[in-house]
């Protein structure tokens, strides 16, 4: 008798790939999934209400009128989506070959790590007008071996000013490898992240002014050979994603079995302030 394997490989798949994508996707490091149960119920719009302001003040004995909070509401859409797909000659096979699962786990991740990291680290064009770091109209900040340290610290003061960072939560940067390079060289990060390797966060390559370093090729670099740098903490943007559709049919031109799946996804920079951006060329 055919036993149907459909269920069991999609259950197990499923797991596999998102798994693995939340553990080796850069800028997945860098959000919070707050709302992801929702999205695991199948929910494609999640409305997010933030209060946006709370009255405070010293306490003489009788309290000053006073207004409700104010809230706003908004929504995480998921509305960007990938697609992944291969064929293999058994798809039970391929399931139970180690070997086999991992190679094609790991091309299905890359692929679609490569669309969330370029769509996550968009979210840069919401940052508060007040965190940003640039240099003329014409001419970004020049960085250098030199300067790049006391950019950092500012980077990381502006978070600091702003609230985002706090001793309960530390910040991150996101880099290209380009601006990677340039660290590597810095005295500051080669001589001090050592020390803090038990503290810094999985995936990054070490810290700098208290930031822990995430560096994808996927991010950074501008068309006009330009660079971005983005920090923040994990409070300044959501992420939320849903492994929409998996199955498996049958190839028309041979006995394989071809594997596809839909992957839909959606960010919100929920908090500008918890993030700062440097504009800079090397």
């Amino acid at each position: 008798m055919a036993q149907n394997y459909s269920s069991l490989i999609v259950t197990t798949w499923s797991k596999k790939i998102n798994a693995g994508l939340d553990k080796n996707c850069t800028m997945l490091q860098c959000v919070n999934r707050d709302y992801q149960a929702e999205a695991d119920n199948g929910t494609s719009e999640i409305k997010i209400a933030t209060p946006e302001s709370v009255a405070t003040g010293a306490y003489t004995g009788t309290l000053p009128a006073y207004s409700a909070a104010t809230v706003s509401s908004q929504s995480l859409k998921l509305d960007q989506s990938l697609y992944f797909a291969f064929s293999v000659p058994d798809i039970v096979q391929a399931q139970t070959n180690i070997s086999l699962t991992d190679s094609i786990l790991t091309k299905a991740q890359k692929a679609i790590d490569e669309g969330i990291d370029k769509y996550i680290f968009s979210m840069n064009q919401y940052v508060d007008e007040g965190n940003i770091i640039e240099g003329d109209a014409s001419e970004p900040v020049a960085i250098t071996v030199e300067n790049v340290y006391s950019l950092f610290v500012s980077l990381a003061k502006l978070l600091k000013n702003s609230g985002a960072i706090t001793p309960q939560k530390q910040g991150w940067v996101a880099v290209h490898p380009d601006i990677e390079e340039v660290l590597l060289l810095c005295e500051q990060f080669s001589g001090s992240s050592n020390e803090s390797d038990n503290a810094k966060k999985e995936g990054s390559i070490g810290r700098i002014a208290g930031l822990d370093v995430f560096v994808s090729s996927n991010i950074g670099k501008e068309e006009d050979s330009s660079y971005t740098v983005m920090a923040g903490t994990t409070d300044g943007i959501t992420y939320a994603s849903q492994l929409k559709k998996f199955e498996q049919i049958r190839a028309e031109q041979s006995f394989d079995t071809v594997v596809r799946g839909l992957y839909t996804y959606g960010a919100l920079a929920l908090n500008p302030k918890a993030l700062a951006v440097l504009k800079c060329k090397i």
